[in-house]
């Protein structure tokens, strides 16, 4: 056979089935059922890279298998194409954002085909598209009629260089995640969702789904969900009160200072009576610069300053304890403010240590000044509650000191202004009369359409640049007619990727998100993989926006994914992450061009389990290897002859290949079946001749690993029609997978002397007739007395003679 052209077959059966939309999937086909396996859209960024590929091929493989074995799959695919990269470009090089983003978007459907993938293109999404946005700021809407939306001034995370707030999960390590400046404090009146109130069903519904435990427990730490005690210490001289929260209600007694962050509106209300409030206005400004991840650093030394003039009242003990400000004390966890007990916690013990501030043990335990005892036990010094356990002392405790118990959440409601141009506008107009206030856009007046605008940098005061095209902004209140303003703020785009998979569903439906019946037909997701990133944003909030479309009755499930599995890593040949900074990017479109799409798909299968937590380095010989491999399947081709009967060597290499193809692609360990493959080509490559049939069952099971020669294989050798993905997956034949003969193991005296080949189920009269016939054997019995044959059926002969 000529060498293999693998440009001529790729470009040859992509064009096929793109005219003939061969993965266009309907919403119930007979006989089958449906089945949803989604990959997360990418953003447009111009060029899809090594990590697109390995998030969508591996997928692939498993959406074509699946078809095969009788599954009607809907494997779609769009792009999640609002955002700050397309701003940026714009700001940079004078281009409309929305030019850049199509652009884009064009070249990256041609590398899409280019891998040979079988999404069902005909239903893709585009998240800046008015169409899809609608909806997106219909949702909004709904949640905002049913009170999961606040608009109120709160401390926002700004980001100085990006000028926008970013959420808590867009902040990392104190730095934005896109720009990575250091993110500054900031009061801002903003939009968020009000994710809290689903924060113990976010957590609790965890256990009803078949998750990996390591993306369960992300989101369940992220939330975070504490159980404990509010507990009021009242303030000398003032109405005020501190409220602390504490899972450690039983150390009351061992309380002796407050500690509140810097933030905490107290420190502001208290100022009349802090002596020295310029040092404490000092130490906010100090603070404000640190990051989060700077300030709970525990290996950094404590630093505070105590509020002179301010006390506070233990209401277990009546005592008098001095009050601080201190930055390891955070705002936005808990109530921002502390109650110390320095000989049980390592923080307050160290902050303790600095000030020479008491430190009263309750715990008992051997606590020196050196030590803390953070656990539980028997109380002492602890008043009537001495030789109490720490567990029924929590609840005796937080009811003498007129607490309340209750829980606490490090999750935060979710905001998502966004003051950019680029982002789905907020469907919201501010009219100035108290009667109307803020109302919402009617619902026939969606989409608000994203206007064009000749500057795309927010003003001064941090504004959305879209607060400068006074035409947007100025409109009639939907409500008394009066002149009003537009929000000019956007949506955070990871709104309009927290509904994306539903619209697959009934991607072009002009009177609803997606009909109820087509939600039916595929919601929940059955399988969903993505990247180990995304955990604690896009699906915690995806999660979010399905519970609340499901409380809302739009959609029929709680959850929108039966499973959800991150993706693992590819890495550079150095073994380094990816980056343009480190020259060792791996450029997948000149590897597609030399060694072909086939090639890369088989590689990124190969390389190692795709659900794993490993990083695989990328291997330039092993890709070498592997398009030899594909050579070495095509010349096999040459074998194939029409009147040929099969041979049962090869049909037994075929079936133990099966089994390993298909358990690896249900494990989505799709390397192991890689490896089936190649060592059943080893087989195939000794026989003289294969029969159509043969070389036809090897098509098949290359078809979802790599689908151009194999379809290639299929139409063109076997000479067989449609789509090879359609055709039913080969029954596996269990009785070619037993062996015919196996080896058995000749002893004497416990040591081998020999090793034969015998037929199976021989009886052991007649194995051990073969065990002594054998040459080996003889010479280490003759002239010795046998007193003992033990015989292991199908394994070994042990001849004892002395």
């Amino acid at each position: 056979m000529d060498r293999y052209n693998h440009r001529d077959v790729e470009k040859k059966w992509q064009s096929y089935w793109r005219e003939h939309q061969s993965y266009a999937v309907s919403d119930q086909q007979d006989g089958k059922e449906n089945y949803y396996q989604l990959v997360e859209f990418p953003y447009p960024s111009g060029n899809l890279h090594v990590g697109h590929w390995y998030a969508f091929a591996v997928p692939d493989i498993r959406a074509r298998y699946l078809r095969a074995r009788g599954k009607n799959v809907l494997f779609p695919i769009g792009f999640d194409a609002f955002g700050l990269p397309a701003e940026n470009a714009a700001i940079k090089h004078g281009i409309n954002p929305r030019t850049w983003t199509y652009e884009n978007m064009d070249y990256m459907r041609t590398q899409i085909d280019s891998m040979g993938t079988s999404f069902d293109r005909s239903r893709e999404v585009v998240t800046c598209d008015p169409e899809y946005y609608r909806w997106t700021q219909w949702i909004f809407l709904e949640l905002y009629k049913n009170n999961l939306v606040n608009y109120s001034t709160t401390e926002a995370n700004w980001c100085p260089k990006c000028k926008t707030v970013l959420a808590n999960e867009q902040v990392i390590d104190g730095h934005c995640e896109r720009c990575d400046s250091v993110v500054e404090k900031k009061q801002m009146k903003q939009w968020q969702f009000r994710i809290t109130e689903y924060a113990d069903r976010l957590i609790d519904d965890l256990d009803d789904l078949d998750w990996p435990e390591e993306i369960k427990a992300s989101q369940k730490n992220w939330i975070g969900r504490s159980e404990g005690a509010e507990i009021d210490f009242s303030i000398v001289g003032s109405e005020r009160k501190i409220t602390v929260f504490t899972t450690r209600p039983d150390t009351l007694y061992g309380v002796t200072y407050m500690v509140l962050a810097p933030e905490h509106q107290l420190v502001t209300e208290l100022a009349e009576m802090i002596s020295n409030a310029d040092a404490v206005e000092e130490y906010k400004k100090v603070s404000a610069k640190k990051s989060e991840i700077e300030r709970t650093n525990n290996t950094k030394e404590k630093t505070g300053v105590r509020l002179e003039g301010v006390e506070a009242i233990n209401p277990i003990s009546g005592e008098k304890i001095p009050v601080f400000v201190a930055d390891y004390v955070l705002a936005g966890y808990g109530t921002g403010a502390v109650m110390a007990v320095p000989a049980h916690d390592e923080r307050d013990h160290a902050f303790a240590r600095k000030y020479n501030l008491p430190i009263r043990e309750v715990i008992e335990g051997n606590v020196a000044h050196a030590d803390v005892n953070s656990g539980v036990g028997r109380l002492c010094n602890s008043g009537d509650c001495d030789g109490m356990d720490s567990q029924a002392a929590k609840v005796v405790l937080t009811e003498k000191a007129g607490g309340r118990m209750t829980k606490t959440y490090r999750l935060r409601d979710w905001g998502v202004s966004r003051q950019r141009y680029w982002g789905v506008p907020i469907p919201m107009i501010h009219c100035d009369d108290p009667a109307c206030g803020t109302v919402p856009v009617p619902e026939d007046q969606l989409p608000v359409v994203l206007p064009d605008v000749e500057d795309y940098l927010p003003n001064d005061e941090g504004q959305s640049p879209l607060s400068k095209k006074e035409d947007f902004v100025k409109v009639p209140c939907p409500q008394c007619g009066k002149d009003a303003k537009r929000e000019t703020d956007t949506l955070d785009t990871f709104v309009c990727s927290s509904w994306y998979f539903l619209r697959y569903s009934d991607p072009r439906n002009e009177t609803a998100f997606a009909s109820e019946d087509k939600i039916k037909n595929w919601m929940p997701v059955d399988h969903y993989s993505g990247g180990s990133e995304h955990t604690t944003m896009h699906v915690l909030y995806s999660r979010f926006i399905h519970k609340a479309l499901y409380d809302l009755g739009h959609v029929t499930t709680p959850e929108p994914y039966r499973v959800r599995m991150n993706r693992s890593l590819i890495l550079g040949p150095d073994g380094n992450k990816m980056s343009k900074s480190k020259g060792n990017i791996i450029d997948p479109d000149s590897i597609v061009e030399s060694l072909g799409a086939d090639t890369m798909r088989l590689y990124l299968a190969f390389i190692g389990p795709f659900n794993s937590v490993s990083a695989y380095p990328w291997n330039p010989e092993s890709i070498i290897g592997v398009r030899k491999f594909i050579e070495r399947v095509w010349k096999l081709g040459a074998k194939v002859e029409k009147s040929h009967d099969d041979t049962k060597e090869a049909d037994k290499a075929l079936h133990a290949c099966l089994k390993g193809v298909t358990e690896s692609i249900d494990a989505l360990k799709c390397n192991t079946g890689v490896a089936a493959l190649m060592t059943c080509v080893n087989v195939l490559e000794k026989q003289q001749q294969l029969s159509v049939a043969q070389y036809g069952m090897l098509a098949q099971m290359m078809a979802p690993y790599a689908p151009h020669i194999a379809q290639e294989m299929w139409s063109e050798v076997c000479e067989e029609e449609g789509v090879i993905s359609d055709v039913t997956w080969p029954a596996l034949e269990e009785g070619l997978l037993m062996e015919d003969q196996i080896e058995l193991v000749i002893q004497v005296n416990g040591k081998v002397r020999d090793k034969v080949m015998v037929d199976v189920g021989q009886a052991d009269d007649v194995l051990e007739r073969i065990a002594r016939d054998s040459e080996k054997i003889k010479k280490h019995i003759e002239g010795k007395e046998v007193r003992k044959v033990i015989v292991i059926k199908g394994r070994m002969v042990n001849i004892v003679a002395v």
